[in-house]
């Protein structure tokens, strides 16, 4: 609530005015009176004044100059004016002061309150204004300040397949990054995709509410649970919660209901402080627990949640996971090496997966198992993948640490699962993946080029390509190092420019034409594309031809 002071040396004025409205309804807490300049002052250093009610013309020193002291002394003050005079110099002096008003005696009461109603709202709006610069330049500075961490990249090394996730690899992975994880703990993933900003963000400036909203994720997600928020090579950002080592619910995939409401109910809350704070709209996509070596998989499949999105119905989406059937057999595991180089070549990652974990379920179900077994099992992959190397033409150099992998020894069953997954997955997103991206981003571009002169926003372009559009807009930036709404911006305004290069058409009409109803956002956007507007700009052409 605010506080108000009324300042005249007529008494009879200062009880009228404090009586002349109800001042609580409006928002005043208290209101203080003084009959001085001097006597004002002594209130104003011991309170925090919001709103001065000053009479000009006092006997001891007027209230002009009490304003430039104000003005000083506590610049957040709202001021406002009385006088008997309606001169222009008065006027003006109040004005060069910066009031917010200047009525004349004797005061309406409505009037008034319609001047103290608006001085409020200015005031709210200083603090707000305030308030969010005081949270960026608070998170620019940790931004400035932040330098790559050796939990992040480990995390980013994980997710891309650069860590061997068995034997002590990973466990001298952990110890260097300083995480205080055992290879055998279970961590759960959310995948906090940014759909949209609701203000316009120039690059430097969504870096710094990125890192904001990052910020929030480590403060919310990590109330209860160490974790760390990272952001993958891909530019994707997952909060990685600890399990408790102590915790007796988290089995991995299944969780308690009690879970899944926490979960639900805390990005709900992050969703919302994204919102008011930060300007933008998120969704979440909530794993389940997982031993370190499943997360690169099944972060996977977090994405593949966000990419095939395009309903976006609840922003918080639990990740429902399909159990693999094993299926026993009384021989020792064999690769059907055709069936294998089908499924491969035909790209069916999820297919190779469950092809993975059928041969290691049949060997484990055979009786008197050998090493023998195991190492055929291991040899026999390595061939598979190498000809496929082979048949696609692809160099086992363009597979993120291929020869390590290849290199591994591999001593137990559960190793051969995650090596091989972990290896096939690699190879063929190196096979596949460059093609796959190429694709969606000529296929984004044609579209927007053929609809340039229609109203299509980043939704309609997403929508025609089946993805999500942050996910799209994610892969746009990462490709052709340009923001996808910027260069649907940009091809709307060449086509502009190629109008009123060859045709006759109004400015007006033109604007139009390439889908834009508001003529001075039109206006605005083509002086930001080329320096001068569509007036200008057809001026200084004609002039030269």
């Amino acid at each position: 609530m605010a506080e108000m002071l009324i300042v005249d040396d007529e008494k009879f004025a200062v009880e009228g005015i404090r009586l002349c409205n109800d001042w609580g309804a409006l928002g005043i807490n208290q209101v203080h009176t003084a009959s001085c300049a001097d006597e004002a002052r002594d209130i104003m250093l011991g309170r925090r004044i919001d709103i001065l009610i000053c009479d000009i013309e006092m006997p001891d020193e007027d209230g002009l100059s009490l304003v430039r002291w104000v003005k000083d002394c506590s610049p957040h003050t709202e001021s406002l004016f009385l006088t008997c005079h309606s001169e222009f110099a008065y006027a003006k002096q109040a004005i060069n002061l910066g009031t917010s008003d200047y009525l004349l005696k004797p005061v309406d009461g409505a009037e008034l309150a319609q001047a103290v109603t608006r001085m409020l709202r200015a005031i709210k709006e200083k603090e707000e204004h305030m308030g969010y610069n005081e949270m960026y330049r608070k998170y620019f500075a940790l931004w400035r300040k932040q330098k790559p961490r050796l939990v992040e990249c480990f995390w980013q090394d994980l997710l891309s397949r650069r860590i061997l996730s068995f034997g002590d690899f990973l466990e001298r992975a952990l110890q260097d990054a300083q995480i205080d994880l055992h290879p055998d703990d279970r961590v759960l993933p959310v995948l906090i995709s940014i759909e949209e900003w609701s203000k316009p963000l120039n690059s430097r400036n969504q870096e710094i509410m990125e890192y904001a909203v990052k910020k929030a994720a480590e403060e919310i997600w990590l109330t209860d649970q160490p974790g760390d928020v990272i952001t993958d090579k891909t530019g994707v950002m997952f909060a990685f919660v600890y399990a408790s080592r102590l915790a007796e619910d988290i089995t991995g995939e299944h969780m308690p209901d009690s879970g899944l409401d926490k979960w639900i109910q805390m990005g709900s809350r992050f969703i919302e402080v994204c919102r008011q704070f930060f300007y933008c709209s998120v969704t979440c996509y909530v794993g389940h627990y997982a031993i370190l070596q499943q997360l690169p998989g099944l972060c996977e499949s977090l994405k593949k949640m966000e990419r095939n999105n395009i309903t976006r119905t609840q922003p918080v989406l639990l990740y429902t996971p399909q159990t693999p059937v094993a299926m026993p057999s009384s021989s020792p595991a064999e690769i059907n090496i055709s069936e294998w180089a089908h499924y491969m070549l035909d790209g069916d990652k999820e297919m190779m997966i469950r092809l993975i974990h059928r041969v290691a379920f049949r060997l484990e179900a055979t009786p008197n198992v050998q090493g023998k077994h195991l190492e055929n099992l291991h040899q026999d992959t390595l061939q598979m993948i190498y000809y496929f190397l082979q048949v696609k033409g692809i160099s086992a150099n363009q597979v993120p640490e291929f020869h390590v992998w290849a290199s591994a020894q591999i001593r137990s069953l559960r190793h051969y699962m995650h090596w091989a997954e972990s290896l096939v997955s690699a190879v063929m997103e190196a096979a596949f993946e460059p093609d796959e991206r190429t694709g969606l981003i000529q296929r984004s571009i044609r579209y927007i080029r053929q609809n340039v002169e229609e109203d299509i926003s980043r939704e309609d372009v997403a929508a025609h390509v089946g993805l999500n559009p942050a996910y799209l807009s994610r892969l746009f930036k990462k490709e052709t190092g340009q923001n996808l709404i910027d260069f649907l911006i940009e091809a709307k305004m060449k086509r502009a420019q190629e109008l009123l290069d060859t045709t006759g058409m109004t400015v007006s009409a033109i604007a139009q034409q390439v889908g834009y109803c508001n003529f001075s956002h039109f206006t605005k956007m083509f002086r930001k594309q080329f320096a001068v507007n569509p007036q200008e700009y057809r001026k200084v052409t004609k002039r030269m031809d």
